[in-house]
């Protein structure tokens, strides 16, 4: 048996599965599925290479079965190596899963208890902690909360304005989402000294968020009883006005669920342009002249600068501003447009430096009068091997 502490990361998603291997701490190897053109394809990335997996999965549903004969085929750990803990990303509006737990059966039943709150994520994670369990049946497997971070909110910044009594009965809150990767990047920050008393941390992906961050802990985030809630996203509508759904429901004859899968599938930089959720493809198509996918990347920019002032109002200033995600990370184009708007903050965008960052560890892009404006590369995995290994010590 192995001396060092061995942490598999597990984050499930709609179209992939990724794995990573922690040894002490430190990243070891990578293990990443995605279902493309209807069929399963994988690699191993390990020691600087990268090696294709050949499986003839019908679908991503029992691709963890492969994990284990992968890390022994490469060596990477050996037959008599025992993992130390198993990490799972874990997305679930309810108070119960706003901290990192071990999961039992009764935490897996009340998983399944609470699936039709959030079908579009409890679903596929359900899945694969069932066929975790089956793979590994010894190892403790950790689930590691999306939004536990944002714990630290204020009393009122988790409430909606309906009846208090009923909201705290039905858990019907503005829980947030994302806290890994910004605690991922709160980390970060802190290790190197960049970490500024009022942080506004932007995560825009697929997914996109704004957090509020005050000597590193969450005060307000974008998001709410669901990862719906807040800016306009790559095929989620974000803020919309319930009487408005509603319309949508009845004008296209929707059921429940085919309103939430219209809302958060077909919406977004999708719905308004048209023909495409990928920013590099809105702004090839605005370059010819697409009105919709002008429109379409106007009110993505404008609703993130909307919320980054929202998010300075609720800590009363802002000192630093950060981009993650991948947008955040690799959209020059986007990041100078966001800026455009930020003045009255104190941020000014460097062109010629924004024009040249793409997934930096950490990059400043402001002229040097302005306030920080940092790109910061987010690191989910490794916030939930840290937060795996720091559950098993306590």
């Amino acid at each position: 048996m192995s001396s060092e502490s061995l942490i598999l990361v597990v984050n499930p998603g709609s179209s992939s599965r990724k794995y990573g291997l922690f040894a002490n701490g430190e990243k070891r190897a990578n293990v990443n599925f995605e279902f493309e053109d209807n069929k399963v394809i994988g690699k191993v990335e390990y020691n600087g290479d990268k090696y294709p997996i050949n499986c003839d999965d019908a679908d991503l549903s029992g691709v963890s079965s492969h994990i284990l004969p992968l890390l022994h085929e490469h060596k990477i750990i050996s037959d008599t190596d025992e993992l130390t803990a198993i990490g799972i990303r874990v997305v679930a509006p309810i108070m119960r899963f706003t901290k990192d737990e071990l999961l039992t059966d009764e935490v897996e039943s009340t998983l399944e208890a609470i699936q039709q709150k959030a079908p579009l994520h409890i679903t596929t994670v359900l899945n694969e902690i069932k066929q975790i369990k089956s793979h590994f049946p010894s190892t403790p497997l950790i689930a590691i909360s999306d939004t536990a971070f944002h714990a630290t909110k204020p009393n009122h910044a988790w409430y909606y304005g309906i009846d208090v009594k009923f909201a705290d009965e039905s858990g019907i809150k503005r829980y947030g989402y994302h806290g890994i990767s910004v605690g991922s990047i709160v980390h970060y920050l802190t290790s190197k000294s960049l970490l500024t008393p009022k942080t506004v941390i932007c995560h825009l992906g697929s997914g996109s968020s704004i957090t509020a961050v005050v000597d590193g802990k969450s005060v307000e985030t974008t998001m709410g009883y669901s990862p719906l809630e807040g800016l306009l996203m790559a095929s989620r509508s974000g803020n919309i006005d319930v009487s408005a759904a509603l319309a949508i429901k009845r004008e296209l004859g929707l059921t429940d669920d085919g309103l939430e899968q219209y809302l958060n599938k077909q919406s977004g930089l999708l719905g308004v342009s048209g023909s495409s959720n990928d920013i590099r493809q809105l702004l090839a198509s605005e370059e010819k002249g697409d009105k919709r996918a002008k429109l379409a990347l106007d009110l993505f920019v404008y609703r993130i600068q909307q919320s980054i002032g929202q998010m300075a109002a609720s800590m009363n200033g802002v000192d630093s501003i950060i981009f993650t995600g991948t947008i955040g990370e690799r959209s020059s184009i986007i990041r100078e447009r966001i800026l455009s708007h930020m003045e009255y903050l104190g941020f000014v965008c460097d062109k010629e430096v924004n024009d040249k960052t793409f997934e930096p560890l950490d990059a400043n892009i402001a002229i040097a009068d302005s306030k920080p404006v940092l790109v910061v590369s987010t690191d989910e995995a490794a916030e939930i091997a840290r937060r795996a290994a720091k559950y098993m010590q306590e």
